[in-house]
């Protein structure tokens, strides 16, 4: 699982088709010593722990868009895939599905500094597809591969550079929250999204559809859902001190989804 470290609700509901929600919530107790943390401003918080796991409803199991490369396949391949919907077979958890709480109260949050994120051009796609990342941090733009790549920024963060070397990298600091989508302007297919909040109460959900968030000071929240074709969902969810909520989130199959118009680039 992805854990790299504004609220979900003005940052994803504004640009994406929102989507029924069909939920499942089990508390399950945890041991206590987990139950408590300082927060930021010192004070003595009560946590809990929200994971869970989001899965694609019954049908036939769907594979990422494929795409045929003539830009220079000797060096990135005849084919690539836009790993645009990436279910697993095991138990139809959905990889990529950017997970966030809302409301959380920020003087129980536990202190953080800033982090590094590392987005790298390998293999002639982004590594990682999709990622989370908190005000402040830093996204480091790697170029790993022998090629001429792009990683342009669109969203919550601006800017297109030129990564002409193999082993070139360069820093960007994530100053806005919401949605960034990035692409490479040589290769088409090459495409990215990092979310960014100014919170550390979210996660990315592993190649099972598994998410875990811990240290969420105790209360009422609402929880959203996004990925990058099948939109967002939202759900709310309740924390208690030293316990476990889980959440069981569903998305309806692609061919039965309600179209909607997408404000990402």
């Amino acid at each position: 699982m992805f854990r790299f470290f504004e609220p979900a609700s003005s940052m994803m509901t504004s640009t994406h088709r929102l989507l029924t929600v069909s939920a499942a919530l089990v508390s399950v107790t945890v041991s206590a010593s987990a139950a408590r943390q300082v927060g930021r401003d010192g004070s003595i918080a009560q946590v809990g722990v929200v994971e869970g796991v989001v899965r694609l409803r019954s049908g036939e199991l769907p594979s990422p868009t494929q795409v045929r490369n003539t830009t220079d396949p000797d060096v990135c391949g005849p084919e690539q895939t836009l790993e645009d919907l990436i279910v697993s077979p095991t138990n139809r958890g959905l990889r990529d599905v950017v997970v966030a709480l809302a409301g959380v109260p920020r003087e129980g949050e536990a202190r953080r500094g800033p982090q590094r994120l590392v987005l790298d051009n390998r293999g002639c796609r982004f590594d990682p597809h999709v990622a989370a990342a908190m005000l402040g941090d830093t996204i480091v733009a790697r170029n790993s591969d022998a090629t001429l790549h792009t990683t342009h920024f669109y969203g919550a963060l601006r800017g297109n550079l030129s990564m002409p070397q193999q082993g070139m990298q360069v820093l960007r600091v994530a100053q806005r929250t919401g949605m960034i989508s990035i692409l490479c302007d040589v290769h088409g297919w090459m495409k990215a999204y990092i979310a960014v909040y100014d919170h550390p109460f979210y996660e990315v959900t592993d190649r099972d559809g598994t998410f875990r968030i811990e240290s969420v000071p105790t209360g009422d929240y609402i929880m959203e859902a996004w990925h990058e074709v099948l939109g967002t969902q939202q759900v709310r969810v309740r924390v208690e001190s030293g316990r476990t909520t889980r959440v069981e989130l569903e998305y309806a199959h692609p061919g039965t989804r309600t179209t909607a118009r997408s404000g990402m680039p």
